[in-house]
This record gives structure tokens, sequence and C-alpha cells, in this order.
């Protein structure tokens, strides 16, 4: 693979907005244009971090995930345990191969996946966090990440890259798409991209005479292919199956074939056989042919003379998200989806990977407690000092979610201010507390709870803090 990112992946779009509802921004400032499902680029990650890598062969999950389900286990669906499956074991014993793994064979992937976010998706992302100064989970950052496929930039491996040095993936350099081997991605370019590389010239030419019985179609395109008995009849399938259905195993395209034996149909062959497509060679040069009479020549032409710009080979290919619908069925394919829910369930892999992202855009994390959820803000956390000292309405304020953590602002504004008391009042307790969540004395979650960062009440409270902000920035 290339280490130019704009060789496999396409401009970016100059504007969209992301949806951030879901983490609970207000619309108020959040301004744009409608998002468009389709935006997305596979820019390269700009944190430094080589992708983790985690999907292997071998997991317990059954097979490639449909769109928009999760595939956590559930207790009455179809993959959780049956009564009906405990009562067959006449001890009555669980242990052992769970009995929803009998019916069907586990789905191997054919490349380890690893998502990161779309650059341009994530500077807004990032932007919208940071004038917010709120609080937010990890694992719900990654999520709003993994939501759709256009916020995403997908890397693959080969899953024996790492035994195997010809172990290599193939992508698409006119596009970006990725395919397993590169005879794959050599006919998505002949089908897709031919035009980036020839000229198509229409040659008169004898048309052919004989008697002809049949005539062969495509039921897929309506063209006709010709005879069975005329000498380019191969050729022909060839060339159009290239073309158009490239998708399809060679095999079956033939044998989906309608065979017409109406004249009319034989006569329109006939007298679209007085035509022949050539292939001339864009930008030339010296030493190369003018012309080429097939398209299978044309693709001899592209392996000798443009592979550099047709093919490239690599242990790991990265590609924009939103290219995963267009990529053609089949086991890659299946495998990323795979990894994808995976991901939607548990963002583990996912979560560890924008770390460092985030702390390039200048976010903090930290965990609550040693084993406790890990949470990203723009502002640095601080845990209070015992000697320090705070006005009297921070103190109430402190005093308030120390009593009665995750209350609201409202709740502690009424709480201190009183309900009688005239807005200034109130907007003065506001106030405090908004500079107290500026300066990161306070959490403030995007469902509107607060916390107070703990008071470090003697030296191994705070190692201990401290040593929960610094495993954070560690992984």
């Amino acid at each position: 693979m290339s280490t130019d990112p704009a060789e496999n992946n396409p401009p970016q779009e100059k504007s969209f907005e992301l949806d951030l509802s879901s983490l609970g921004f207000g619309p108020s400032w959040v301004s744009g244009p409608a998002e468009k499902v389709s935006s997305g680029n596979g820019g390269p990650r700009r944190d430094g971090e080589r992708p983790r890598f985690s999907d292997g062969p071998g997991g317990e999950r059954r097979g490639p995930p449909r769109d928009g389900q999760s595939r956590g286990p559930s207790r009455d669906g179809p993959g959780g345990p049956r009564r009906d499956d405990r009562r067959s074991d006449p001890r009555g014993d669980s242990r052992g191969q769970r009995p929803w793994q009998d019916d069907a064979p586990q789905f191997r992937p054919v490349v380890a996946s690893a998502f990161f976010p779309d650059d341009t998706k994530f500077e807004i992302l990032g932007g919208a966090m940071k004038k917010s100064k709120m609080t937010y989970e990890l694992f719900e950052v990654a999520r709003l990440i993994l939501d759709k496929e256009d916020r995403l930039s997908i890397v693959i491996r080969h899953l024996d890259a790492d035994v195997r040095p010809d172990a290599l993936l193939a992508v698409s350099l006119p596009d970006g798409h990725p395919f397993l081997t590169e005879a794959e991605a050599v006919s998505h370019v002949m089908s897709r991209h031919l035009d980036k590389f020839f000229e198509v010239v229409e040659v008169e030419v004898e048309a052919p005479k004989g008697s002809f019985l049949m005539v062969a179609k495509c039921r897929e395109t309506g063209k006709l292919l010709g005879a069975p008995t005329h000498h380019s009849y191969q050729r022909n399938l060839r060339e159009h199956h290239a073309r158009h259905c490239p998708n399809v195993p060679f095999d079956r395209f033939k044998g989906g074939l309608e065979m017409i034996r109406e004249q009319e149909s034989i006569d329109a062959w006939l007298k679209s056989m007085s035509t022949r497509s050539e292939y001339a060679p864009k930008d030339r040069k010296e030493g190369e042919p003018e012309r080429l009479e097939s398209i299978d020549a044309a693709r001899g032409f592209l392996l000798a003379f443009r592979k550099d710009q047709v093919v490239k080979l690599h242990p790991w290919i990265r590609f924009a998200g939103r290219l995963l619908e267009e990529l053609n069925p089949g086991p890659l394919r299946d495998s990323v989806r795979f990894a994808l829910e995976n991901q939607r369930v548990f963002p583990l892999d996912t979560a560890n990977g924008i770390r460092g992202r985030l702390r390039k855009e200048g976010f903090h994390l930290y965990k609550k407690g040693s084993k406790g959820i890990t949470y990203a803000c723009s502002v640095r956390r601080r845990c209070r000092d015992p000697k320090a000292t705070f006005s009297d309405s921070m103190a109430k304020i402190f005093d308030a979610l120390d009593r009665k953590p995750a209350q609201h602002a409202k709740d502690i504004v009424l709480s201190i201010a009183g309900e009688q008391a005239e807005d200034a009042a109130k907007t003065a307790v506001l106030a405090d507390l908004s500079f107290l969540i500026g300066e990161g004395y306070i959490a403030n979650l995007p469902d509107g709870r607060l916390f107070a960062q703990p008071i470090l009440s003697s030296q191994a409270q705070a190692k201990e803090e401290a040593a929960n902000d610094d495993a954070s920035e560690e992984k």
C-alpha cells in the first residue's frame, strides 16, 4: 500500500454536519448543512499510532451480522440457550459446547479489521466536545464514531501477514477499494475505470458469414453476445463479463445466458458485429502499442505498462468507511462487517484506538476509580486539595454534590439560592457552577448530571488519582 494517502482515497468533502444528539449536544450551537450519509474519506490517522487488530479466526459468533442488528446473545432469542436444549441432557449438565453452536459453523474472518475516525468528521466532533466542556465516556465517543460507516477509516490486514511475507492484500488505486487478490482488483479497475486508461474506438469490420442457429443473450444487460459456433464467442463472453458482471463467477455468468433462436435477434447480432471496439492507450509512450483489439489485450497492457496506477499490494490496506457498502459481496466484506458489529456491541479496541487521537486534539482522559469508566474532557480534571479555600457559594455547591452526586444544575441552583430567590442570585450560583466546570473541579456529563471531583484527603489518595490519569494517558 502506498504511503501517500491521496493515492487510494478520494478527496474530502468540504462541508457536512455530524449528528451529535446521542451525546446530548444541543442544536443551538451545532450549525451547518445537513449531514450527507455518503460523505467521508479515507485520510490517514494523525496520531502516529500503528493500527491495532484483534479480530482473528476462531471467534464464537456464527456468521457475518446483518446490518443494524446487534450480535449480543439473547436469552429468549435464537442466540440464547433454550429450555429444550437443556432438557436434552439427562444429567442437566450445561458444561461443554454451547447448544446454540451445534447447528451452524463458526464464521471465520479472512482479514483482521480495525476502525478509526474519519479525519474531517472527527474534527467536527472534537470541536463540539471542546465547546461544550462536557465530560464524555470514552466508549460512548467510540460508539458515536462507529454508528455510521462514513465516519470511519477502516484498516484491514491479512490474517497471515505476520507469518507469510506473501500474504498481501490488493487495493484498486483509482478509487481505494480493497480486495483479497490482485486479480480481483484488476478486474474491478477494468469494469469501473477503463476510461481512465483508454480511448475506446469503434472500427468497421466484415460481418460474420455463414448460417447461425442461435445467439446468446445476457439476462443482466440484455446484450447479444454472439453465436456459440462463432470463433469470437469466448472472447466476447470474457470481455462482457469483465466489463459488466465482474462480481459474478464466470461459470455462473456463462450458465445464466439465454439462447435465442429468433432470426430477428440473429440478424441484429450480425449487424452489431460489423464494428469492433479497440482500445487506444491514453498518455501513450514510445514503444507502447497504438491500439489493442480486445479487452484481454487491454488488461495485459495495464499490467505491463500501467500497473503502478492500477493496483498496489500491501500487508494492510486503509480505506474510507463509506466504501464498505460498495465492496463486492464475499468473505472480505463479511469479515469487515462482522468485526464492525462486534465493535458496536463492545467498542474496546476502537476506544483504545482513539485515545491517542483525543490526546492530540487536546483532550484529557482519566478513570473514575482504578477500575472505573474512562472519561474524556477538553478540560483537565482537578481534584480538590483539602487546604484550598473557595467562596461560600462554591463551597455549598461542593457540599451539595458530595452529599448527593449526579444532580442537575437546576437542582443545585434552587437548593443554594432558593426557589423564591431573585434571578440575579440564581445567576450568581450558576456562574460559580460554570466556573468550577471550566476549571475541571466538576464534571458535567451530556445528560446534565454533575459530579464533583474527589478531595485528596491523603497522599496515598493523591497518588491513586494521579495513577488513574496516567493509566489512561499511557494506553
